[in-house]
């Protein structure tokens, strides 16, 4: 199949003219499709396939929690993540899910592929603006063990904060199995983050939040993080969870092949306003309220999350901080393929590379979402996605 638009976002940069896709790779882009049958997508943007590494959800379904009907939750998290751009996903869940998630990844289905798992905790240690330490269970060899093995081989990021008792252990334990280990939810001063990098952590998560920020005489875990010239930082980029101003003091110290751009979304991406419960873990349930501007927020006006997808960063940092449109894709798809090891065959369009593309249009929304050629999101048909029996019979509360 040929697919034609005035604008379409190579790994060379962008051109008008044709994709040509067959058996699931890019085959050619041609200036001239000749004669052969043509999908004609001008006037929109053709762009990579957004690779999200850090998403607990979205559309009413969740990965976190030991709820119902699994495999039915995985499936219309999928689903929604397609309607959002996303092709490439690092499941960010907890124990209850991984089993879930193992056997599911190998499937082909209709929605975004599974690239691994994201264990974002359980050892963390909350700080921060309004943050509340909710404890953690404690680092041990039993526990560390059965992460990996309920993991089935795809556990590929975990993040904790290093100075835990046993933090060290648990990166070297994660090292040994080849899988990553981040930086979160942390107290580290600036000192502490540089030599837990150098103990083997690369990679920040969400960069600037839940750590200690920076300070004229004191420059904390966040100046470690964006200082550091190796290790890969998360970012969100939605301007509720950091700055305008911040993102672009981050974007002028780090490179643009050292940024990462996810949503954190949460079940209760594309919730309307309201009041709900949500859950932070398997023994963990907290009410949250979503606001007119999109906020999740607890009772103690602290952030729980993203509701805005990925999509709506690459919008924002193109629209409002002038990055290059070429770059906040890299920063979307690439980067991330690269760190997580599928860079040679995902990532961005290229002759020879997976055929994971999204067509979205001027508002940065995605109309037609493709996995290796096949068409997984079209939303002209895929109308009713949101699971409002999630919010109807699990995440609804009563207002106070």
């Amino acid at each position: 199949m040929i697919y034609k638009s005035d604008q379409i976002y190579t790994e060379d940069g962008c051109f008008s003219g044709y994709m040509k896709v067959e058996n699931g790779k890019i085959y050619d882009f041609l200036i001239d499709a000749g004669t052969d049958e043509v999908i004609d997508y001008t006037g929109y943007r053709i762009i990579p396939g957004i690779f999200d590494t850090h998403n607990h959800g979205t559309m009413g379904y969740t990965i976190m929690g030991d709820v119902k009907n699994k495999e039915a939750h995985v499936r219309g998290y999928l689903k929604g993540l397609a309607s959002q751009g996303v092709t490439a996903v690092l499941a960010t869940a907890d124990l209850p899910f991984f089993t879930t998630l193992a056997q599911m990844a190998s499937l082909e289905l209709d929605g975004a592929k599974i690239i691994g798992i994201h264990s974002e905790g359980p050892f963390l240690n909350r700080v921060g603006e309004k943050g509340i330490d909710t404890g953690h269970p404690e680092i041990t060899d039993e526990l560390l063990e059965k992460m990996v093995d309920e993991a089935g081989g795809i556990l590929k990021l975990v993040a904790l904060a290093p100075e835990l008792p046993h933090a060290d252990e648990a990166i070297a334990y994660f090292k040994g199995k080849g899988i990553r280990v981040a930086f979160a939810h942390s107290n580290c001063n600036y000192e502490e983050a540089v030599t837990a990098f150098r103990k083997g952590i690369t990679v920040t998560t969400h960069t600037a939040n839940v750590m200690s920020g920076i300070h004229h005489r004191r420059m904390g875990g966040l100046g470690a993080c964006i200082l550091d010239a190796y290790v890969n930082n998360e970012l969100i980029c939605d301007f509720m969870h950091v700055s305008k101003e911040m993102i672009d003091l981050i974007l002028r110290c780090k490179t643009p092949d050292k940024i990462m751009l996810v949503s954190d979304n949460t079940p209760l991406s594309g919730a309307p306003v309201g009041r709900y419960m949500l859950t932070v873990n398997e023994d963990n349930r907290m009410a949250v309220n979503i606001d007119e501007k999109g906020y999740c927020l607890s009772d103690t006006g602290r952030l729980c999350g993203s509701t805005k997808p990925v999509l709506t960063g690459i919008g924002n940092l193109v629209e409002q901080l002038q990055v290059p449109m070429e770059t906040a894709i890299q920063m979307a798809s690439l980067n991330p393929a690269r760190v997580y090891g599928i860079g040679d065959h995902k990532g961005s369009l290229a002759i020879g590379k997976d055929a994971d593309f999204v067509v979205i249009n001027n508002n940065y929304e995605a109309c037609y979402t493709y996995s290796e050629g096949r068409m997984i999101y079209n939303s002209e048909k895929d109308t009713d996605l949101f699971n409002q029996a999630y919010l109807n019979e699990i995440a609804f509360c009563e207002d106070k």
